[in-house]
């Protein structure tokens, strides 16, 4: 008698963003990975279905025909698929705030020589455009060609390229104040919360069965996810968001998704 087939997968799932013209964009890129695409740390994914609404049509006919079916057709169902999460990378973050993710950005080290200083408020921080500034060489202030000093007239936080007026040599709304300094390189992703976007990714799973060892291959062609439930940021446990959403069948294939189970021949 064989022994039961028990299924038990695990298995590397790899998300593209899939942008409105059809081109797919790695989440997590890496060009060492086969497909130049690194997989992603998942907890579940689990599929379901919801069937369509039946439409019936009753017969009003005299007599005992009358309100008996006389033509029944399903509307086709929807499947979904909810896949949760043990890591975001950069181009989910977005999602997990409920809120739309810009292209990551790469900015160059340089200098700023005598940039303007706008949107002056009295003791609050005021955003430079750049982070980072090297304090190895430190900033010039100067208001109308004289300079600040540093400590007394202002403060600022290197790190995130604020700066802070505190005395009375600078005024609310002064247009005369400019900066010099220089800053390191990096990056930066900008993201618009509040707007509960669904974002469209195509699935791969290079799959395994843990028990038989068995290869499966999963393709998921459309799936137009968003966050399902809370995601607390200050939790004691690593963020872990569950992105939830239809499946749905491109018009060049027959179903929302294929999975290919293959065992090698004995």
């Amino acid at each position: 008698m064989p022994a039961p087939a028990v299924t038990k997968f695990g298995g590397d799932v790899r998300l593209w963003r899939k942008t409105a013209l059809g081109a797919l964009i790695p989440v997590i890129l890496e060009p060492n990975d086969p497909t130049g695409n690194q997989p992603i740390e998942a907890n579940a994914m689990v599929f379901s279905r919801e069937e369509g609404e039946t439409i019936e049509i009753a017969s009003k006919r005299r007599g005992t025909r009358y309100n008996q079916p006389i033509y029944s057709e399903q509307e086709p169902g929807t499947t979904s698929m909810a896949l949760t999460l043990l890591e975001v990378p950069p181009l989910i973050l977005g999602r997990v705030l409920f809120g739309e993710a810009a292209t990551e950005v790469t900015v160059a080290a340089g200098t700023a020589t005598s940039a303007p200083v706008t949107g002056i408020v009295k003791d609050r921080p005021v955003q430079l455009p750049h982070r980072y500034l090297s304090d190895t060489v430190a900033p010039v202030v100067e208001k109308n060609g004289t300079p600040l000093i540093a400590g007394t007239d202002y403060t600022i936080d290197y790190r995130r390229g604020q700066i802070m007026f505190r005395s009375a040599a600078v005024s609310a709304g002064d247009t005369d104040v400019t900066i010099s300094y220089s800053y390191a390189g990096y990056t930066y992703i900008d993201i618009a919360g509040g707007g509960t976007p669904t974002e469209t990714f195509y699935v791969t799973g290079d799959m395994e069965n843990r028990v038989t060892g068995d290869d499966g291959e999963l393709v998921v062609y459309e799936w137009r996810a968003s966050v399902d439930g809370e995601v607390d940021l200050f939790g004691s446990e690593p963020i872990s968001p569950t992105l939830t959403g239809p499946c749905i069948v491109p018009a060049d294939q027959e179903a929302p998704y294929n999975f290919r189970v293959i065992k090698a021949a004995a």
